[in-house]
């Protein structure tokens, strides 16, 4: 976990400009650099880790419990010999498993990747970043146990779900990844001298993965941003929310249409080459860190039973 912590944080700037591009629905977006360089000049260093806490604490957990679930899934769907299998069934059973593995974390870890969103974007509204001098400003979330506590107070538990739909069509971003690596590794297998090669299947599996889905990230971005007040309710001068549907299939479908309908098909690619940069050397260091690991098991085996 301790590589893929240090890959988080070493490349979350990236993760936040990505997460702003999703979220900006200008028809011309700055380059990555350009928007590196306004986000230091505009809102200091310290603003491109905001939401880094949440982020940490959700990919840890994460891909502990994908690989948990993800193997003994696979092992509960190994019922006939290695060797009698076609490549597509284990091709089946590889991404079935996966999907399986990720809708399960999808329900343990979305309330943190919400709040890793707001915190994110929070800073991008100026509705959201000016001081709450009148009513009907809405103070800013001050970390990750404050913004779960709030979300939960002002929008109902159910809204650290939200997003919860695209996120579940993203599960099947962890099937292509591991299907793409699982089918790399039976070419040549990465362990040894050719240990490095993880480093590459990794990377290929994560791009490919990545294109594929990706559109679903962009949605789940823009149904995670947190409403902006705008309104006092009649005759209590306190801030009321500005209504949106509490249906999330209605508010998913509705974000999918919208993108489409003012923005297009590139709409749904928003921060694709900031993701990819970041996510690629991300990936390849976790694989090759898992397969490390998956080697040392079995010797370990071994040795306790001899002792």
């Amino acid at each position: 976990f301790l590589a893929g912590s240090v890959a988080t944080t070493s490349l979350f700037p990236l993760d936040l400009i990505k997460v702003r591009f999703q979220a900006d629905k200008a028809a011309a977006l700055p380059s990555i650099y350009a928007k590196f360089r306004t986000i230091l000049r505009e809102e200091g260093v310290t603003a491109l880790f905001a939401g880094i806490t949440p982020a940490l604490a959700a990919s840890a957990v994460s891909w502990a419990g994908f690989f948990l679930f993800y193997e003994r899934a696979k092992t509960r769907r190994n019922t006939t010999r290695d060797d009698a299998k076609s490549r597509g069934a284990e091709m089946l059973r590889d991404a079935l498993s996966s999907i399986e593995a990720g809708a399960i974390m999808v329900f343990i870890t979305n309330p943190l990747w919400l709040v890793k969103t707001r915190l994110q974007l929070q800073q991008r509204d100026g509705l959201l970043t000016k001081p709450a001098t009148t009513p009907s400003r809405r103070t800013d979330y001050k970390g990750t146990v404050d913004a779960l506590v709030r979300i939960a107070r002002e929008e109902g538990l159910l809204s650290l779900y939200r997003g919860v739909i695209p996120a579940l069509f993203l599960t099947t971003h962890g099937a292509i990844q591991l299907v793409v690596y699982e089918e790399l590794k039976r070419l040549k297998d990465p362990s040894g001298a050719a240990g490095a090669l993880a480093l590459v299947y990794g990377s290929v599996a994560k791009l490919a993965a990545s294109l594929a889905t990706y559109p679903y990230q962009v949605v789940k971005t823009r149904v995670q941003q947190r409403a902006p007040v705008r309104v006092l309710t009649e005759g209590t001068g306190v801030a009321g929310v500005v209504a949106s549907r509490s249906n999330e299939v209605a508010r998913t479908l509705a974000c999918v249409l919208d993108t489409w309908r003012h923005e297009g098909p590139r709409g749904f690619f928003k921060g694709v080459w900031p993701n990819s940069v970041r996510v690629i050397p991300s990936a390849a260091i976790t694989f090759w860190a898992y397969e490390l690991i998956v080697r040392q098991l079995p010797s370990s085996s071994s040795s306790s039973d001899d002792k």
